[in-house]
């Protein structure tokens, strides 16, 4: 007979909240207080998908009653908190009860933020559904869903639309671990542009840490359907994004198999040696954002 594992514990309705969680969750607690605190963030009111223009406070309020409700048939207690840059739930507990040390014991007790979270070990294990469900969790919070968010820049030719995760750049380690899980569904990964000063600002000509922004992750609209969101005009977005590449586009890419097909060399940038970086990579030069990935354990690599 095979062992209880823990994956075998996970709903889907807790593999999403890890999922919100370890996008942009905060934990505090001490003896008084025990709160998780989830920001849905929108840098403008609008967002734009080809011809579809959504007022996102109000489709992110409206989805997350869902969300809400959703919670609170697990037993928790949550609230939103609107403000005027981001919708915040906030979950809260008067006791250390079984789904708060369960939750806690997943995302890692000395793990705080998202800053520094990880896919939880378990996940990988889990079934397919539940994959899905930590990754639309992660993606409710984190991914953007835009007709500027491209590939292809010849005027002549038409735009290959993606969703863009963005991961805070103090987490290096999250971007390879959504790629391993994301591709174990058999969605491939496009580029993962790492907030490096190789990679954003190769030639120093901006300066000032322009580079030390948040680690975009991209991946082709249409092959994002796979997983899609609950937040509904991240949704209708996608739909609209999606059927575009289908018209203009048949041909699939592959699974990142770990290997280079070119080869590009960079010049050096003074901030390889800033201190922000990770020890795995500091002082290090790159040329492109696989043996970024092969520093940080990826999965194809190592």
């Amino acid at each position: 007979m095979e062992k209880n594992k823990i994956s075998n514990f996970l709903t889907p309705d807790i593999s999403y909240l890890l999922g919100l969680i370890t996008g942009r969750g905060e934990i505090q607690y001490n003896k008084d207080v025990k709160k998780i605190i989830i920001d849905f963030e929108y840098k403008t009111l609008k967002s734009t998908a080809i011809t579809k223009t959504f007022d996102q406070k109000l489709h992110i309020q409206t989805s997350l009653d869902k969300v809400v409700v959703r919670l609170q048939n697990m037993g928790i207690n949550v609230v939103k908190d609107v403000a005027d840059k981001k919708i915040s739930l906030v979950l809260k507990w008067d006791r250390e009860d079984i789904a708060w040390l369960f939750i806690k014991f997943l995302i890692n007790g000395t793990r705080f933020s998202y800053h520094d979270f990880q896919v939880p070990e378990p996940i990988f294990e889990s079934t397919q559904e539940n994959k899905k469900e930590f990754l639309r969790g992660v993606s409710d919070v984190t991914a953007y869903v835009r007709a500027s968010n491209y590939y292809g820049f010849s005027k002549d030719q038409p735009k290959r639309y993606r969703v863009y995760i963005e991961v805070t750049n103090k987490n290096w380690h999250l971007p390879p671990q959504l790629c391993q899980l994301i591709q174990s569904l058999e969605i491939p990964v496009q580029n993962i542009n790492y907030g490096h000063p190789n990679l954003r600002d190769p030639n120093n000509k901006k300066g000032n840490r322009f580079w030390a922004k948040e680690h975009q992750m991209k991946i082709f609209a249409d092959d994002f359907q796979e997983i899609g969101f609950y937040i509904s005009h991240k949704e209708e977005a996608l739909l609209e994004l999606a059927e575009s590449n289908r018209e203009n586009f048949d041909t699939p890419i592959d699974l990142c198999d770990g290997t280079t097909k070119r080869n590009k060399t960079k010049p050096s940038h003074p901030d390889e040696n800033d201190d922000s970086l990770p020890s795995e990579i500091r002082s290090k030069h790159f040329n492109g954002f696989k043996e970024i990935c092969n520093c940080l354990n990826c999965y194809k690599q190592n």
